[in-house]
């Protein structure tokens, strides 16, 4: 466990230091300060307008990281010769994996935090309720991203930076379409659509699941149950990724 916590304090500071997260960061805050302009257009809309955009640059800052990041994470140290460096000593791939998604992870969670403060003031200054929905939409934001996280690692075993991203947009797409393609099923009636929907929900993780970005905005309820069940929905198939990950990178030759 201390190699592995080793790994990810370094990849953290690695990460911290990259001029992309820091124009994340700004993206993110630009997009929270346009929240506020826009409300100005609807003075009877103006908190939901500003909560609903603030969320969603929380979102797409924590998706990006998750995709454009974790997409060199491991390549990058293949491509420089430096994980023959580190495979010398005695930590296994699984170790130099673990840490590395895990150094990832605390960058996002970083973000995700640094921007709930500033959306927070926000919602003081608008004089919008503050409670758990809040924090529970925050908390499907880094679940979501932890399952993304995976994805890019995963893809970035056996393939380039470039593509990686490109398939790792797509599944972020066909997540969030799922529900619709489950929809549209149940009203078609052709078998072969109907089964291809099947295949495509029981194989690709659902991640409508993780979308709670709408409680603290319409003041909705949600069960403890869900939020467990989506919890391990997560963690499952972020450790479905990593192993695939784990066993592709046991195969693979860096000499």
């Amino acid at each position: 466990m201390k190699v592995i916590s080793i790994i990810a304090y370094n990849t953290f500071r690695e990460i911290i230091r990259d001029r992309v997260l820091y124009g994340l960061v700004v993206f993110a805050l630009l997009l929270i300060g346009m929240s506020l302009a826009l409300g100005q257009l609807s003075f009877q809309e103006q908190s939901r307008i500003s909560a609903n955009f603030g969320l969603t640059g929380i979102h797409l800052s924590s998706i990006v990281l998750a995709i454009f990041v974790g997409s060199t994470l491991v390549t990058k140290e293949i491509d420089k010769k430096t994980i023959l460096t580190l495979l010398a000593r005695p930590i296994t791939r699984v170790q130099f994996l673990l840490g590395k998604a895990f150094g990832l992870s605390g960058i996002i969670i970083c973000v995700i935090v640094s921007l709930s403060i500033v959306m927070l003031f926000i919602f003081l200054n608008l004089n919008m309720a503050i409670d758990y929905r809040f924090f529970v939409a925050l908390f499907g934001i880094f679940l979501e991203a932890l399952v993304l996280l995976g994805v890019s690692l995963a893809f970035s075993s056996f393939s380039r930076p470039i593509l990686v991203v490109s398939y790792s947009v797509g599944l972020f797409l066909i997540g969030h379409w799922l529900e619709s393609l489950k929809f549209f099923a149940e009203k078609s009636e052709n078998i072969s659509f109907i089964y291809f929907s099947k295949i495509i929900s029981n194989t690709l993780p659902n991640l409508e699941v993780f979308n709670w970005r709408s409680l603290p905005i319409y003041e909705e309820s949600i069960a403890f149950s869900e939020v467990f069940n989506a919890t391990l929905y997560s963690f499952t198939w972020f450790a479905i990724f990593l192993t695939i990950t784990t066993i592709v990178l046991r195969r693979k030759d860096f000499g």
